[in-house]
């Protein structure tokens, strides 16, 4: 998992205009990134799951 949320900050961080290279940058702005990643994926984890809005039977009769 840690892997992905850096892929996925790093990919965030550059879509920014005008930032220097994901190396040189501190700590705490590589952090930001990586809790920005850590919320897309968790949305995107989300957004994947299943939805079940209450399982309801439905009988059809019909002729053969």
């Amino acid at each position: 998992m840690e892997a992905e949320v850096e892929f996925v900050a790093r990919a965030l961080y550059d879509a920014e205009d005008d930032a220097p290279a994901w190396d040189r940058e501190p700590d705490i702005i590589k952090d930001e990134f990586r809790r920005y990643a850590r919320v897309a994926l968790e949305l995107l984890d989300e957004h994947r799951k299943p939805k079940s809005r209450g399982a309801q039977t439905c009988v059809v009769s019909y002729a053969a």
